[in-house]
């Protein structure tokens, strides 16, 4: 066999691997944005459809919407129909009662599957509750979930298999002169690695097949992505297998063919990872391939060294291997850290996300397992190294035992790792936004009246009126009653709820007496035995269903951190290659003084063109001055801006964001979906309020457009997604 015949195997396989497969757009882990009906809704008309929206894409052949009646007994409803990250399905007419919507879903980019339920409930015709107990339990709509034990026991074998694979061969390259136990100690590893990822990806492919059950398995594995790549995946990881068993026969060039099939591997993950899914794929999938080619650089180095110090001899010619691995692992570990630091930009949106999400908290504690890998890395390459080098008593050994444990630590945070690539990320989670009970006090004859309403959503509330004579102190009534009127639709009449007595002035009550979403006029109505009838009312507007979760925009170049403007990403991504370089000057001028002048250059550029893009260069005002959005993005909000949206900017920026072609205007208006995500709610109200000077953008404000108004606009675009082709 010709030295290349490896080479240019492993190197079509990768091919095929690193080549797209076609059909939808990237997406993993869709969570619930939205819901016709809304979570825990009290309806007073049934609904005619359930309406479910995604923040990604979803894969209609195995994604269904059942519904349940109090009992568990299944409702026949019409067929789920998926349209890109919308399902859908029709009612028939529902009876007053206790309904659950039980949904399941699966991603189009990774095979992972979530599911959820909500309930909502059909009042009687009087609006009174129906009767009943909802005996469903245990669903919940929150994409929050930890990854399978599964697929993260499955995704951590495939990343040991491919460190293995990684280190016989970086192991094999770096040291030409290893003696004959130590090469054939790393073809064992090299074995050793391609059964751990034969095996991983037969185990995926169990995974594959359960995720897809309803689909025969060819269909599974050659129409759906995740099941192409798979494939992609098995096939190298078979040949690494072939190449393997061969290590001893041609060294050098199985060890080329074993690090192209590692790195097509490799990539075969990020393309069916969270950053295949997030605007700007293209950035953030070359920061994740980065990263994990960095982390299965360092190990693999670090498992070959364990290795070679396992079976090599105490006067092997450990010198030269030392060197050479000290420069390697130097620069992987920068790389990693730097490419780390750059993804969790890109897969947390807000510090708040570190510790309110399960993403954010595997996160911290991955970085936590950092810090002792890190330490006994700096043990190793400051004294043990040396002392491997100077063939000092107890040596290999010694090395090998502290190499070993640098390895195990490593591989801890690759376990972390794998967890948190099953794991819904921090920027899929929808924090919704704090709900404010409502209370106000107004005057009503001689008394002052408090209504206070808990938790002042659509649906279920806590109502408490307390009553106050002139003087303050508490006033007695024989009843207190609240009457609730709809503005939003005069048709619909208005319902009453009697409050009992608490204490002394103090009353309460509880119902869904604010079904609705939108403004409410609650009427308080006090009779008392020595006075007159007093009466005052409250204008309440009531927080409904969240509606303003993350959806997918931008294209595949856009921004991918959602946190940082163009400038601040492209600074720091320069000012870390700076400090690179900068790290990187002392063995540069070792090796050659070109190599040394280009380090110093390298420096001077990153840290002066990052400094200039961070500080120097014109920026968006800071967040901290722009007002405060208090319009919560429910439903009814979203309606409003959509309204607002479609009589007022169409014309320029089009029905969906993006603007139309053939417009005569200079500048030409901004692409929404791409624009929209990279400013904060204060700065978008201004634009629409002020307008644009320069361009055809008018100020709204002027226009007679309110600030209420303004507040529902961005709320509906935040909803804007790209259309995909």
């Amino acid at each position: 066999m010709r030295r290349g015949t490896l080479a240019l195997l492993l190197a079509v396989l990768a091919a095929v691997a690193l080549w797209p497969p076609g059909g939808q757009p990237a997406a993993a882990h869709a969570a619930l944005r939205s819901s016709e009906p809304a979570a825990n809704a009290f309806l007073r008309q049934p609904p005619k459809e359930v309406i479910l929206d995604f923040t990604e894409p979803i894969d209609g052949r195995a994604s269904r919407i059942r519904l349940l009646d109090a009992t568990g007994r299944e409702v026949a409803i019409g067929d789920t129909v998926v349209t890109g990250s919308r399902m859908r399905a029709t009612l028939p007419a529902l009876e007053p009662g206790i309904y659950n919507v039980v949904w399941n879903n699966v991603s189009l980019v990774d095979g992972h599957a979530l599911s959820g339920s909500y309930p909502f409930t059909v009042l009687n015709p009087d609006g009174s509750v129906p009767g009943g107990t909802n005996l469903v339990r245990g669903g919940s709509s929150s994409a929050d979930r930890l990854g399978r034990a599964d697929g993260t026991a499955v995704r951590s074998l495939a990343l040991l298999g491919l460190i293995l694979l990684a280190g016989a061969a970086t192991v094999t390259l770096l040291w030409p002169e290893a003696p004959a136990g130590a090469r054939r100690g790393l073809r064992g590893a090299a074995l050793l690695g391609a059964g751990a990822a034969i095996g991983a990806a037969g185990l995926s492919l169990a995974l594959l097949l359960d995720t897809y059950s309803g689909l025969p398995a060819a269909e599974a594995i050659v129409d759906t992505r995740f099941g192409r790549y798979w494939l992609a995946w098995a096939a190298l990881a078979a040949a690494a297998g072939a190449v393997a068993a061969l290590h001893s026969r041609h060294p050098r060039a199985a060890s080329w063919a074993l690090l192209g099939a590692v790195g097509g591997s490799l990539w075969t993950f990020t393309a069916t990872s969270h950053a295949a899914a997030v605007p700007g794929s293209g950035w953030a999938m070359a920061i994740d391939a980065a990263h994990a080619g960095a982390a299965v650089a360092w190990l693999g180095a670090v498992s070959g060294a364990v290795v070679a110090a396992g079976f090599g001899q105490r006067h092997a010619p450990w010198r030269a291997l030392m060197r050479r691995f000290t420069r390697l692992a130097s620069a992987m570990v920068f790389l990693l850290l730097a490419t780390g630091l750059l993804g969790a930009l890109v897969h947390i949106d807000s510090t708040a996300k570190l510790t309110e999400t399960r993403y954010g908290l595997v996160l911290l504690a991955k970085l936590a397992l950092i810090v002792p890998l890190l330490g006994i890395a700096l043990y190793n390459a400051r004294r043990g190294r040396v002392r491997l080098m100077e063939e000092r008593r107890g040596e290999p050994r010694g090395f090998m035992l502290t190499a070993a444990a640098e390895l195990a630590a490593g591989l801890l945070v690759v376990g972390a790792a794998a967890l948190m690539s099953q794991t819904t990320t921090s920027r899929s989670i929808v924090i919704e936004p704090e709900r404010r009970p409502f209370e106000m006090t107004a005057p009503a004859n001689d008394l002052r009246v408090t209504l206070s309403i808990h938790p002042n959503q659509t649906g279920l509330n806590t109502f408490r009126v307390r009553l106050a004579g002139a003087g303050g102190a508490p006033a007695a009534a024989q009843f207190v009653r609240l009457s609730f009127r709809y503005q939003e639709d005069q048709s619909l009449g208005p319902s009453t709820l009697v409050l009992s007595p608490d204490g002394p002035g103090e009353f309460s009550g509880q119902g869904p007496y604010l079904p609705l979403e939108g403004r409410w006029r609650v009427e308080v109505e006090v009779r008392r035995a020595d006075a007159d009838d007093a009466r005052t009312f409250f204008d309440v507007r009531p927080s409904g269903a969240f509606a303003g979760g993350s959806a997918t925009t931008g294209g595949r170049w856009a921004l991918p951190t959602a946190g940082l403007s163009w400038n601040q990403f492209g600074g720091l991504v320069l000012l870390l290659a700076g400090l690179g370089a900068a790290l990187a000057r002392g063995e540069a001028r070792r090796l050659h003084r070109i190599a040394g002048r280009a380090a110093s250059t390298g420096t001077l550029a990153g840290f002066g063109l990052g400094v200039l893009l961070l500080f120097g260069v014109h920026a968006h005002e800071p967040q901290a001055g722009l007002p405060s959005n208090p319009v919560f993005p429910d439903a009814d909000s979203i309606a409003k801006g959509r309204a607002l949206y479609e009589a007022n900017c169409i014309a320029c920026h089009g029905r969906t964001g993006v603007p139309p072609p053939g417009l005569n205007l200079n500048p030409y208006p901004l692409d929404l979906t791409v624009h929209v995500p990279q400013h904060p709610d204060g700065q978008l109200y201004r634009f629409i309020a002020n307008g644009i000077p320069g361009t055809a953008m008018p100020a709204w404000k002027e226009q007679g457009m309110t600030d209420e108004e303004i507040w529902h606009l961005v709320n509906y675009l935040r909803t804007l997604a790209p259309v995909t082709q």
